[in-house]
């Protein structure tokens, strides 16, 4: 099969893309509006842009919340999604009012930042608080790409082995195509090959 994008909708393309960039991480981003209100959405567009300084980037469709929330106060935070918390994390994609704040109608737990005056979510093992770097604007939507420098990074011990983040204790998941998530315990390990290593493996 071969598909040529000018010849597709909006949706089906959505639908190809969303199927096919797999598994994505997700961003379970909480922002603060200018009235004070605490939103907190998933976002599955979602990676690194920069390790030194430290940065990330994720995509927001449309004029919603957390677009306009970042846009009026430059902060957010970037919170994990579990295995624990996946079911919770699916609510705050429900379109709720502006003036309801998606982190106490579920009923998460707020814990507060250190660098930025958005809360975290105390369910999640990992958060990273955001300055905003940028916003880059595509497409008809339009798409929001939204960069934030990392100011301060939390991590749980209880997801660390070795100081390091161990993908079998975090437990974190994944966004695919359609209503699909995946879970990230099913690791294999692929060591890198240096050039003189490849050369033997010629040989």
């Amino acid at each position: 099969m071969h598909l040529y994008s000018q010849d597709l909708d909006s949706y089906r393309c959505y639908q190809l893309l969303n199927s096919m960039v797999t598994p994505r991480p997700i961003a379970w981003v909480s922002s603060v509006s200018a009235e004070g209100i605490v939103n907190l959405a998933p976002h599955s567009y979602f990676n690194i842009v920069s390790t030194y300084p430290p940065m990330i980037g994720f995509c927001s469709v449309g004029e919603k919340d957390t677009a306009r929330n970042i846009k009026a106060t430059k902060e957010f935070v970037v919170n994990v999604v579990t295995e624990e918390v996946t079911e919770r994390m699916n609510l705050t994609a429900v379109n709720f009012p502006s003036d309801l704040s998606e982190l106490d109608e579920i009923g998460l737990t707020r814990a507060d930042s250190h660098k930025v005056a958005v809360p975290r979510v105390a369910e999640s093992p990992l958060h990273l608080e955001c300055k905003l770097v940028d916003i880059h604007l595509y497409g008809e939507a339009p798409a929001h790409f939204i960069v934030g420098e990392v100011v301060a990074f939390h991590l749980d011990e209880k997801v660390l082995k070795e100081d390091k983040v161990d993908p079998h204790l975090l437990k974190a998941v994944g966004r695919m195509g359609g209503y699909y998530y995946n879970k990230t315990t099913d690791t294999f390990e692929v060591p890198r090959v240096s050039y003189e290593q490849y050369q033997e493996m010629k040989k």
